[in-house]
This record gives structure tokens, C-alpha cells and sequence, in this order.
């Protein structure tokens, strides 16, 4: 299981592969542009609800995430089309 901080460094890096602005992708996950902003640095007080808001936008986006195995750290990538 990954901690909260890898958790909201994946958040980024889905939101990097879809190509979405910090704005767009608070719009989807229903939180505040600065809230998004605290969470992709990794900054204290992020609630859970609120990660787990992002994570299932993303999610829905085509974001899937990726635990980590013994041979590699955790990570994100895209679905495929089709």
C-alpha cells in the first residue's frame, strides 16, 4: 500500500498524462484549484475525501493506478482505447 504522500504524487503524474490543467481536474473532482495545488506538493492536511475525489476523477478519465510490485514502485498509467 502506498503512503498518502506517493498517493498524491501519482495524482499528479495521471493528471500529466491526460494532459489536464490544474483547474480542470479540480473542476471534475469537485475541490478547490488550491486544494489540488497542496495536494501535487505533497503538503500536510489533504484530506483523505478529498484525494480519494481526485483519484476517482482521474479513474474516470482513463487514469488506472498501478501498485507497486518487488520489481518496480508504484505507478500510473493510461487505458487503452478500444
Amino acid at each position: 500500500m502506498e503512503s498518502l504522500y506517493q498517493t498524491m504524487r501519482m495524482l499528479r503524474a495521471g493528471r500529466v498524462l491526460l494532459d489536464l490543467s490544474q483547474q480542470e481536474l479540480a473542476k471534475r473532482a469537485g475541490i478547490g484549484r488550491q486544494t489540488l495545488i497542496r495536494m501535487e506538493n505533497g503538503e500536510g492536511g489533504i484530506s483523505v475525501s478529498n484525494i480519494e475525489k481526485v483519484r476517482a476523477a482521474l479513474e474516470k478519465s482513463g487514469v488506472v493506478f498501478l501498485p507497486s510490485t518487488a520489481k518496480h514502485g508504484s505507478a500510473v498509467a493510461l487505458k487503452k482505447k478500444g
